[in-house]
């Protein structure tokens, strides 16, 4: 466990985890990305969480074969569809390589620091909702990727099913995925046994080397090492039985070679046992590979972070190099570019006696082991040598402290070996003053410049001061032994506002490079100077769009940072990418250029007193101009020009404030990125004022020369309506839902209407059914009447006529016949009309029923209208509820408030000589010795020096070469020295020193002008 990281995580468990509530205008803050990956040539949901992300459409990633659209919701009969807040679909090519990846979100205020993201080969699944107990563990396969998020004192479990003897690798990316996670692995066997536990692997993530002992299913438990969880605790679990490498040895080699290197890991195609090296209980491979280095300028002075990117490793050169195996590639390892020969380390060289013989320069590589490893080398060094010697480990993102011991071995007269302390050197000076301090690129590792007087042989101790308890092979080293190279890198990240309240002063927060309309922002810029380099580097900014402006930065002298300034024009257009910033300086007679690296906050933190913010480089840094909103002033300073001066001198710079809207507020402008010995006069620009002046005294005897680039924070405040959009985009949405509900209320009452009518119709048809039913029937009845009638009738003709027939002489059954007849033609034709009545009555029947039907299928889809308009509106009354609270909430969330915040201005760029004055000293004629000669000094007054300059000369180690003091009056620009030669002058050439002393307002100005003086023989 790393002692930094832990300490913060118990702060953080203590600490409130809530994102304070700033003082300035917002800027979007990305937190996490759920799920923190996905496997390639996939496409993976992903949802982001954080603060002031308002209308966040676009995400952009480091790497242009990942692209994100955002998610829709699905289109209903109500609500179209519309953007899923904070949702997108992520699509990752296939040809994207696996590794780390930044993505940023731009949102209406700007583009927000970014997160890392993942790119994987293994299947990906999401962690069950449900896995936190053994018995409820989530079954998965080896080849996996899990992605998930711990909660709070809580267990993730899994269920992993091996074949005896199987060996599998447990990978945990947490750290590496910016997580607040600090993860604990542990492999429970068949029986609920723990048989492995792992900690820590790569940084504070755990690795995790299982090999089986028997078939089974493997229980595998995941936790927070202090039991914290929540949103900010997610994690990608990798099981797979893929390779790993731990490290690669020697870690560095030469630019332009293409050298051998062993890789050291697990499951290593090919692998051979490593001598019994172990890592956390589980046995090394060792696999040959030859890695090319480029040699070309860019390539050997640029850096790949790595799996595990500290700020503290900014200022190293290195190319990532991952071994190609048949399951793809393996993990990342960094190989360095070696600052001389690379020698490795041949044991036994843990005694003095036993110091291993190296030539200078070289770049000795070792390791810190075994346990309390102590490394010796002896080494010869010739007289007027001057050597760097520097460690390099800590550097490397390992958790070592080296330290080094230096000795001189000489022998007496009796050639018995006599040793003398030369140094013991441990941390960097400047180590314990910024430690903790925000972007601390400083480390452990020490270093030493050896001036060798005469010639002489030198033996070094190195050894790791936490090395005591610790067996890890992976803790390497450099020793690098070198004359000086003199060069430079830089380290560039977003400045977020600080206001001037303490409490603001101890907070950290997550910051990205967003400058709105008509408004600035500053980047800083920190540079390594490299043995004792001190040129002159003028930093600019690429890849700016239209209507985006950077005068750039100078730092020279001693000075180790300087504020670059982004402007956006008031027309500037939205806009979202990737910038470079790149510096140029000579390095001796070469004009080089180096693009800087670059670092972000990983997590910020409210009272840094309390609670360590923690960084990381990044890789790459994005730009977002917001285009909602405009600065209310901007304050540019000087004329974009360069400020010579020098120590003494008292600078004015002229400054403009450009007013926009109703914004009057007094501006009071404090410098930020000037070290405390430069103290401009304060200065407050009132609303009436549109113009003023910087005053600068540079006074101060202590102030560095160097060349300066810093701006003005104006410290103001505003009334500030946070997203006036929103509360119309709100209405708008309350407008349609009303009008949605006006309408559906009204397609209620249509509905009820045609409703209530279709059942009137329904019933009347029902009616007029029972109507013609009780026709048809009494028709029926009327028609069996007839019938019977008809029949009878029928039967008395007969009778009539079997009568008649018998007795036809009788006239009065004749005419009972005919009666018959006429009766039985009545009945039938009675009949005939019954029939007639019956056939219209069954259609009558038939016309109703029919009639009726339709009604009741009328009725039946009325009613169903019905239902519908009504449940339409009760789904519609909760919905227009909530566009309600919405609008009011929008328009609660953004009345005009007094917001205190802070303007950037443009930068001053200040360049400051150590004098006044430029001294020309013309080489002196040869002279004899016990005589005199003239010096002629010429002095070019400059910033307005005018005042007397005392003129000396000086030749150490010279008898009897000397000079009076001359005192040059004021105003004047020219004197003589008188050198005297004594008689016992050596005969030659001697160097000797001019010195121009003055005082400028109070400051003590010197200038050193080496002279060479011939001396002849008398």
């Amino acid at each position: 466990m790393k002692h930094g990281r832990f300490l913060r995580l118990v702060a953080c468990a203590l600490a409130a985890v809530a994102a304070p509530a700033w003082a300035q205008l917002p800027i979007s803050q990305l937190t996490s990305v759920s799920p923190p990956g996905g496997k390639q040539g996939s496409t993976v949901e992903l949802t982001i969480s954080g603060n002031d992300l308002d209308e966040t459409e676009k995400l952009v990633f480091s790497h242009p074969g990942i692209v994100a659209a955002p998610k829709m919701t699905a289109a209903t009969d109500l609500v179209p569809a519309k953007l899923m807040p904070n949702v997108f679909s992520i699509t990752i090519a296939g040809d994207v390589p696996p590794g780390l990846y930044d993505v940023t979100a731009v949102s209406r205020f700007g583009m927000s620091n970014p997160r890392s993201f993942a790119v994987g080969t293994l299947n990906e699944v999401l962690k069950a909702g449900n896995n936190n107990t053994p018995q409820s563990a989530q079954e998965v396969a080896v080849g996996t990727t899990i992605s998930g998020t711990i909660a709070a004192a809580n267990f993730d479990y899994f269920r992993l099913p091996l074949k005896q003897g199987e060996r599998v690798i447990l990978d945990c990316a947490a750290e590496r995925l910016d997580s607040r996670m600090d993860a604990t692995l542990v492999v429970l066997g068949p029986n609920g046994r723990e048989l492995a536990r792992v900690r820590d692997g790569v940084g504070s993530d755990p690795v995790l080397d299982f090999s089986a002992p028997a078939e089974g299913t493997y229980v595998v438990k995941l936790q927070d090492a202090i039991y914290g969880g929540g949103p900010e605790y997610f994690y990608r679990l990798s099981i797979s039985a893929a390779p790993f490498v731990d490290f690669v040895f020697p870690p560095s080699g030469l630019p332009g070679t293409n050298g051998q290197y062993t890789l050291y890991g697990r499951n290593l195609p090919g692998g051979q046992p490593a001598d019994g090296l172990m890592i956390a209980g589980a046995p090394l491979q060792k696999v040959l590979v030859t890695i090319p280095l480029p040699g070309d300028e860019l390539g050997k002075s640029s850096l790949a972070p790595g799996a595990v990117a500290p700020v503290r490793k900014a200022w190293q050169d290195a190319v990532e190099f991952r071994l190609p195996t048949p399951q793809g590639l393996a993990n990342p390892v960094n190989v360095y570019f070696a600052k001389a020969p690379v020698v490795a380390e041949a044991e036994p060289n843990n005694e003095p006696a036993k110091a291993q013989k190296v030539t200078v320069p070289c770049e000795y590589v070792g390791q810190f082991y075994a346990q309390a490893d102590k490394d010796w080398i002896q080494f010869d060094a010739k007289k007027g040598d001057v050597l760097q010697i520097e460690a390099i480990s800590h550097q490397l993102g390992l958790e070592s402290d080296p330290y080094i011991a230096l000795f001189k071995v000489t022998k007496n007269d009796k050639g018995e070996e006599q040793v003398a302390d030369v140094a013991q050197v441990d941390d960097p000076q400047e180590r314990a003053q910024r430690i903790n301090s925000d972007y601390d690129t400083t480390t452990d590792d020490p270093s030493y410049k050896l001036t060798v007087n005469e010639d002489a042989t030198y033996r070094l101790m190195i050894r790791d001061q936490f090395g005591d308890a610790r067996r890890d092979p992976s803790y390497i080293y450099r020793l690098a032994i070198r004359p000086a190279a003199p060069d430079f890198r830089l380290l560039a990240y977003a400045n977020a506002p600080v206001g001037n309240a303490q409490q603001e002063q101890n907070q950290t927060k997550l910051a990205a490079a967003t400058v709105r309309r008509g408004g600035s922002s500053a980047l800083t810029v920190s540079v390594n100077r490299r043995d004792e380099f001190t040129g002159e580097v003028a930093v600019s900014v690429e890849g700016l769009p239209a209507g985006v402006t950077c005068p750039g930065a100078i730092l020279g002298g001693e000075v180790g940072s300087a504020m670059l300034v982004l402007t956006a024009a008031e027309d500037a257009a939205p806009w979202a990418g990737a910038i470079k910033v790149i510096g140029k300086g000579k390095v001796g007679d070469q004009e080089v250029t180096r693009e800087a690296r670059y670092a972000c906050v990983v997590w910020g933190v409210q009272n840094r007193q309390q609670q360590a913010p923690e960084f990381r480089l990044s890789r790459s840094l994005q730009l977002g101009v917001i285009d909602k909103d405009i600065e209310p002033a901007l304050v540019e300073v000087g004329e974009g020009k360069i400020y010579d001066t020098s120590l003494g001198a008292n600078v004015e710079i002229p400054l403009k404030v450009t007013r926009r809207g109703d914004f009057k507020e007094p501006i009071k402008l404090v410098p930020a990125g000037l070290p405390n010995e430069i103290k401009p006069k304060d200065l407050t620009i009132d609303g009436a004022k549109a113009d003023g002046k910087l005053e600068i005294a540079l006074t101060q005897q202590n102030i560095k020369p160097g060349s300066y680039t810093f701006y003005l924070r104006g410290e103001t405040k505003r009334k500030y309506v946070r997203n006036p959009d929103a509360v119309a985009t709100a209405e708008n949405e309350q407008k349609q839902y009303t009008e949605m509900v006006a309408k559906l209320n009204e397609a209620v009452k249509a509905t009820a209407a045609a409703r209530d009518a279709a059942v009137k119709a329904a019933a009347e048809a029902a009616n007029a059914v029972k109507a013609a039913d009780a026709k048809k029937t009494q028709a029926a009845t009327d028609l069996k009447a007839k019938t019977d009638a008809a029949k009878a009738a029928a039967d008395k003709l007969t009778a009539a006529k079997d009568a008649a027939a018998k007795d036809g002489a009788n006239a009065g059954l004749a005419d009972a016949v005919k009666a018959a007849e006429k009766a039985a033609a009545d009945a039938d034709a009675a009949k005939k009309k019954s029939e007639e009545d019956l056939a219209a009555a069954d259609k009558a029947l038939a016309e109703a029923l029919a009639v009726g039907k339709k009604a009741d299928e009328a009725k039946v889809a009325a009613e169903a209208a019905a239902k519908g308009a009504a449940d339409k509106v009760a789904q519609a009354t909760p919905m227009k509820a909530q566009v309600d609270k919405k609008v009011a909430d929008a328009k609660t969330a953004n009345q005009p408030k007094d917001v205190q915040f802070s303007l950037v201005s443009t930068p001053i760029r200040l360049r400051i000589a150590a004098h006044p004055f430029k001294v020309e000293v013309p080489a002196p004629a040869p002279f004899k010795q016990d005589a005199k000669q003239e010096l002629t000094v010429k002095l070019e007054r400059l910033y307005g020096f005018a005042d007397q300059v005392e003129l000396t000369f000086d030749a150490p180690g010279v008898p009897g070469l000397s000079s009076k003091k001359v005192d040059l009056a004021k105003d004047k620009t020219e004197a003589k020295l008188e050198l005297a030669a004594g008689a016992n002058t050596p005969v030659g050439q001697h160097k000797g020193t001019v010195r121009a002393r003055g005082r400028f307002n109070n400051v003590q100005v010197d200038a050193l002008v080496p002279v060479v003086v011939t001396i002849e023989a008398k």
